[in-house]
């Protein structure tokens, strides 16, 4: 039995590769359909990137399949001249590399109003805590894997930001001298979980987990 268990998961390893195409080609038109149904109903485009498996009343979740934010054709194909007005992306930016992340900054100021409000949340590189910076640190069979990139402070992120023309406003974030600081609340520019206020290993009131959270805008 044990023998025929092993042949079944080397064979499911086999066949996985060649019909991945056909599965995420499955999705994207899936997607396609329930994204054009949510413009229709609504008349702002609010985008969560990275999470198709979070739901908030009012966005459209979406996946790198759907949405790589690396790739302009993937926002022009799906917009058609449209722009978006608001973007979440909690704990994701970390993944991408430094050309990628720049080609994201980019396609974030082109395909997005004047007024957007783009929300950002990452795993904040000055948490004085050694355990949570080496649970989220970058390492070398991370980046293999597309595990994290990069470990942005407040400086470096918003750093990055403001080279493509952005302004921003620090929500919660832990500063140079391993002072913490928040004024995030949840509000309509978007839910961050992974956040001193909502992160329930916080519910003893110690900042135990919290991001470095941003909002960037363009006025």
């Amino acid at each position: 039995m044990h023998y025929l268990f092993l042949q079944g998961k080397q064979l499911f390893k086999y066949l996985k590769r060649p019909l991945e195409p056909i599965y995420f080609r499955f999705l994207y038109m899936r997607d396609i359909l329930r994204f054009h149904h949510f413009l229709k109903k609504h008349r702002n485009i609010n985008i969560i990137v990275g999470s198709s498996q979070t739901k908030y009343e009012g966005w459209f979740s979406t996946e790198q399949y759907f949405l790589d934010i690396s790739k302009e054709d993937h926002f022009r194909r799906i917009l058609n001249g449209r722009k978006i007005n608001k973007i979440l992306a909690e704990h994701v930016l970390e993944h991408l590399t430094e050309e990628d992340l720049s080609r994201a900054l980019r396609n974030f100021n082109l395909y997005s109003s004047n007024d957007v409000n783009i929300r950002i949340a990452v795993p904040d590189g000055y948490h004085p805590d050694s355990g949570y910076i080496q649970s989220v640190k970058p390492n070398e069979c991370e980046t293999r894997s597309h595990g994290h990139q990069v470990l942005f402070n407040y400086e470096t992120l918003t750093a990055a930001f403001r080279s493509q023309g952005f302004k921003f406003k620090l929500l919660e974030y832990w500063d140079k001298n391993r002072q913490f600081h928040s004024v995030y609340q949840n509000d309509e520019n978007g839910f961050v979980y992974r956040s001193f206020h909502n992160d329930s290993r916080n519910a003893n009131g110690q900042s135990n987990y919290t991001s470095l959270i941003v909002d960037f805008f363009k006025k």
